[in-house]
């Protein structure tokens, strides 16, 4: 027992003697025996510090899968027609994805050497989240999803897979500019395999680069990801003990050949929040989904020190590569998955607005068209005319450059209220239009039947609290499709914009052109008052017959005279007052 700890102590030494650039090494077996004797105290150091370590050795049948894969995946995606993406240096990315949740057979002609590599990243991933509890410990690591309330914990995470090959374009690339600049992943932790031609740069935690070119093909890679300290472990004293590692692809040089890795990410559910003790003492659950997508909380603009120096530092100067894939027929353009154009499957494509102006993707960040939803995707050579298109597929729900009118096939289609609702062709815009037009029209039919229902000319069988609630009701329908109409017109889109107004005026004239004029013409307004009470007032001292002067004069010569405002009888006193009805000079007090 004791020389098997001592020779696990020694082998570590060995290990730590290593040249201060390359990355740490250590072995399956020793790694396997570290952490079954709980000695990790080596690697706790290492992962606060560099936040990366290189598994070595593992089985030849390993290293003969990464190398068949590293020949024959360029030709095969390529094959199968996988979308292809511009890097910044010029370089293009071809992508397989898959995740646990929802899987995707691997492409028949990578198929075996794909589930080695995939069989053997299940062994490390083991031994890693073995480590990772040991050294966080168990309770701070535990979560659940609002789905399902049962506790969860950092074995029970799922995982998101990538086959990547990058190929370089000759005579275009810039040695100048990264394939895939400096970024963290947003996941929990990262296996990749290596490539020593191109081997992946990693920075530690004083900002020093890190050699990972030396490594065989018998290694996989593990970098700590920012969502283990960031979102699950947040707040607690654990964080600190985990690195997130910055890492990225350098500009591939013309002369080499395609590069191509396999890597896992470790997640969890998009609606996944951590249970420790710390994220129980937040008001508001801490969903993944916001952390995994970049979404930032008041709280973290406010208190920005939340985030590391580095981690600031790198949002500033380069938006990070997104870390989930788009379905394989879309891509990462703008803020959403657009779908992928089918005319072009061996040609490059580009995500552009209606200018042809670049749009921002995940690796195209600067000099490039932010919020326009015009941005679609395109072949980058081809000529393809989208004319006999209604818009180009995409839904809005607000036009971003004010009003727009309908019938571009380069501009977003609307969103009309609900997000299944996308006026992508004639026909449904058209549906569109007469639904606005109905819904203004039964806006005013609302509010003619609130009214004459609280005048009670109507329904004169309901009485009591079932009329006061039907009134309640009927208030709370006119707020409620008011609003409605407001969002219809906040689409900024011309022709049902003129359609909310066209059926607005056309109720009016049905229901409500005798009715009193309300303060308001905002239809989640208009009319909340069922009348004015001076009008009615008005009309009833119109119909009040006065009786003689006479009638009002009494011993001490009287008058009851009419006020101005129809509202109150005042009775005048006047000493100089005569029944023949002429005044003449007088001195008056209220009676």
């Amino acid at each position: 027992m004791w020389e098997k700890v001592l020779a696990v102590i020694f082998q570590l030494l060995l290990i730590k003697v290593s040249e201060a650039g390359d990355i740490f090494k250590i072995g399956l077996s020793e790694l396997d025996s570290l952490v079954n004797s709980d000695q990790y105290s080596s690697l706790e150091s290492i992962l606060s510090s560099s936040g990366s370590l290189a598994v070595t050795n593992l089985p030849s049948d390993y290293a003969q899968a990464v190398r068949n894969i590293k020949r024959s995946a360029p030709a095969c995606l390529e094959q199968l027609k996988y979308p292809q993406f511009y890097l910044p240096d010029g370089s293009q990315r071809r992508t397989f994805a898959s995740a646990s949740d929802e899987p995707e057979e691997y492409p028949d002609c990578i198929r075996e050497d794909s589930e080695t590599i995939a069989k053997h990243l299940d062994t490390v991933d083991v031994l890693m989240s073995r480590l990772i509890t040991s050294i966080a410990g168990q309770e701070n690591l535990v979560w659940k999803t609002q789905e399902d309330q049962s506790m969860r914990n950092f074995s029970t995470t799922l995982y998101k897979e990538h086959i990547h090959v990058y190929q370089p374009l000759e005579g275009q690339n810039d040695e100048n500019v990264y394939a895939a600049p400096f970024h963290t992943d947003n996941g929990l932790l990262l296996m990749i395999t290596p490539f020593q031609e191109h081997p992946l740069q990693i920075k530690n935690k004083m900002g020093e680069l890190v050699e990972t070119g030396e490594l065989g093909d018998d290694t996989l890679l593990v970098l700590v990801a920012s969502g283990l300290s960031q979102w699950l472990l947040k707040g607690t004293k654990s964080s600190s003990k985990f690195f997130p590692v910055p890492h990225a692809v350098p500009s591939l040089i013309n002369n080499i050949s395609p590069r191509t890795v396999f890597a896992r990410m470790k997640v969890v559910p998009m609606d996944a929040f951590p249970t420790n003790i710390e994220a129980q003492k937040m008001k508001k659950r801490n969903l993944f989904e916001h952390f995994f997508n970049g979404v930032k909380n008041s709280a973290s603009e406010v208190c920005p020190i939340t985030k590391p120096a580095y981690q600031l530092a790198l949002e500033k100067s380069w938006s990070t590569l997104k870390t989930t894939e788009c379905s394989h027929s879309e891509a990462y353009c703008w803020m959403n998955c657009l779908e992928l154009p089918t005319t072009c499957p061996q040609s490059p494509v580009q995500c552009i607005n209606k200018d042809a102006k670049p749009c921002c993707t995940d690796t195209i960040t600067e000099d490039c068209e932010n919020m326009d939803q015009s941005c679609r995707w395109e072949c980058k050579a081809s000529n393809h005319t989208t004319d006999d298109k209604f818009c180009n597929g995409q839904g809005t729900d607000m036009y971003m450059q004010g009003f727009t009118a309908s019938g571009d096939a380069k501009d977003a289609c609307v969103i009309l209220l609900f997000k299944s609702w996308i006026l992508d062709t004639r026909a449904k815009f058209g549906f569109g239009c007469v639904g606005v037009i109905l819904l203004g029209i039964a806006i005013e039919g609302l509010l003619c039947l609130r009214r004459e229902l609280q005048s009670r000319k109507i329904l004169l069988w309901i009485r009591g609290v079932a009329r006061r609630v039907s009134i309640v009701l009927l208030f709370a329908l006119n707020i409620g499709s008011g609003y409605l109409a407001m969002l219809v017109a906040m689409t900024y889109s011309v022709e049902l914009f003129i359609c909310m107004v066209i059926g607005l005026v056309m109720g009016h004239a049905i229901f409500n052109t005798e009715a009193a004029v309300g303060e308001s013409v905002d239809p989640c307004c208009a009319s909340q008052a069922i009348g004015h009470t001076n009008d009615a007032k008005q009309k009833n001292a119109e119909n009040t017959k006065f009786p003689p002067e006479a009638s009002c004069h009494k011993s001490n010569s009287t008058i009851l005279k009419q006020s101005e405002s129809g509202c109150n009888d005042i009775c005048y006193e006047n000493t100089n007052f005569r029944l023949g009805g002429t005044v003449g000079s007088f001195n008056s007090s209220l009676a």
